[in-house]
């Protein structure tokens, strides 16, 4: 679901000055095995090009896929865990907010683009939250993997290029997986005493267990409750407890509740699966652009300017 939003023009021209200085890993110096040179010119010439080659493989970017370590799998609930993903060096700066990374399947050359749920300014790796899908091949091939193994990455992109104080207050609506995204600004903006932007949260999944992120959410919420608005809505209320919250699919009446109306100073962020993207703001062009704004959000009166679709 977050392989239709193309790079920003900004963020093209920044790569193509610079492409590798701000997002490249810190490479640190080899040493060849000079008494090997000693053997003849060939020999040299193979330990250079394999030098030099390690060299351009420890650097990721966007320009090529590297392959990454994955160091650890810590499952989630039955169909979702958080990969671990090792950098071969650490990372010399903070990754961009919002950004994503491609992972691909070479062996059939598939490629989907993936949000990280680590904080940005993680140095050493980066983590992954990936919902296995029954249908989806890169779901169920990453879900294959084992520690230990490596996946194919080339990134970051950025997908929505957030900027401190942007605006006085944040929506954000979205479900399942959609909440990668927003796990991020909202990360970004609590470790920020900076930025004194308020969000607000709607998030719909079918049952509780498949709230993700549920306990760093809450985390967040209860360190930065004048911050930090979240309301969630379930289609299935849980067993044996009460339930306050949202019951059913996000309705206008929810958004009116919980979301400040249209004005100059809101952004409305929406990403969740075509339906629910459909349902909440309009769909998206058939070009891949953000298309008009419709659905609830439409209906309240947001307008073009005040609403990004993921």
């Amino acid at each position: 679901m977050f392989t239709r939003y193309p790079l920003s023009v900004h963020y093209h021209r920044v790569l193509l000055q610079n492409p590798t200085r701000n997002y490249a890993t810190r490479v640190e110096p080899t040493f060849l095995n000079w008494k090997n040179i000693a053997l003849g010119g060939g020999i040299f010439t193979v330990l250079l090009y394999t030098y030099l080659g390690t060299l351009q493989r420890k650097t990721i970017s966007p320009e090529e896929f590297v392959p990454l370590t994955i160091t650890q799998i810590s499952p989630v609930n039955h169909n979702t865990s958080v990969f671990r993903l090792k950098f071969p060096t650490s990372f010399e700066e903070p990754l961009p907010t919002v950004s994503c990374f491609h992972i691909k399947d070479d062996l059939i050359q598939i490629m989907r683009e993936y949000t990280p749920v680590s904080p940005s300014n993680e140095k050493h790796h980066i983590d992954f939250l990936i919902k296995r899908y029954d249908h989806g091949h890169m779901s169920r091939y990453i879900h294959s993997k084992k520690e230990g193994e490596t996946l194919e990455v080339r990134g970051p992109f950025v997908s929505f290029p957030y900027t401190t104080n942007m605006k006085t207050h944040v929506g954000m609506i979205c479900g399942g997986t959609g909440i990668t995204p927003m796990y991020q600004i909202i990360d970004h903006i609590c470790r920020n005493s900076v930025d004194k932007t308020k969000i607000y949260l709607i998030y719909a999944n079918v049952a509780k267990q498949d709230i993700l992120l549920f306990q760093e959410l809450e985390q967040l919420s209860r360190e930065h409750p004048d911050q930090l608005h979240i309301y969630y809505t379930l289609e299935k209320l849980p067993e044996g407890e009460s339930w306050t919250q949202g019951i059913g699919y996000v309705t206008k009446e929810m958004v009116k509740n919980n979301i400040p109306g249209p004005q100059q100073d809101v952004l409305l962020l929406v990403c969740g699966p075509d339906e629910m993207v459909k349902h909440v703001s309009g769909e998206k062009a058939r070009d891949l652009s953000q298309g008009p704004i419709g659905g609830l959000l439409g209906n309240i009166g947001y307008t073009q300017d005040q609403v990004f679709k993921f």
